[in-house]
């Protein structure tokens, strides 16, 4: 498992994952963890404002992994859980509903020409190809509507 702590910016990543932790309480002097799994280091600032390195052990670096996964936690409890079934349907049904108003307003103008008495041959093919459509979206509303 890879470990990188950024304290200035409240930040750990656990292999490339990363979450802000800012109710984490990291020590004020430490810049940075790396950790590969087996070995890393640790960064501390120093007073002059430089940075000093040291070796970083697993146990060194397990409270931060622990927050990191207790975020991870926290932040899938509250992601919306899957759609169920019925809600599936119920937003494909929408979906068809608006397809099918969208399908009689395109095919305004070609009905226009055709009442008017100047249709093309293209008119009529759009109006086939829109009919066959809809045709085929009713179908699958009414299976959506009895199921």
């Amino acid at each position: 498992m890879h470990v990188t702590v950024i304290a200035p910016d409240k930040l750990v990543l656990v292999d490339g994952k990363a979450f802000e932790l800012p109710n984490f309480d990291f020590d004020e002097t430490l810049h940075a963890i790396q950790f590969d799994g087996q070995k890393g280091h640790i960064e501390f600032e120093t007073l002059d404002g430089g940075v000093s390195t040291a070796p970083v052990s697993e146990l060194e670096v397990q409270p931060y992994v622990e927050a990191w996964k207790a975020e991870k936690a926290r932040l899938e409890a509250i992601v919306p859980p899957e759609p169920t079934e019925t809600e599936k349907a119920q937003k494909r049904i929408a979906e068809i509903q608006q397809e099918l108003v969208s399908n009689d307003l395109a095919s305004v103008r070609s009905l226009r020409a055709k009442v008017a008495g100047n249709s093309t041959d293209a008119d009529d093919a759009r109006l086939r190809d829109l009919e066959e459509q809809a045709q085929k979206l009713r179908t699958e509303l009414a299976a959506l509507l009895a199921g």
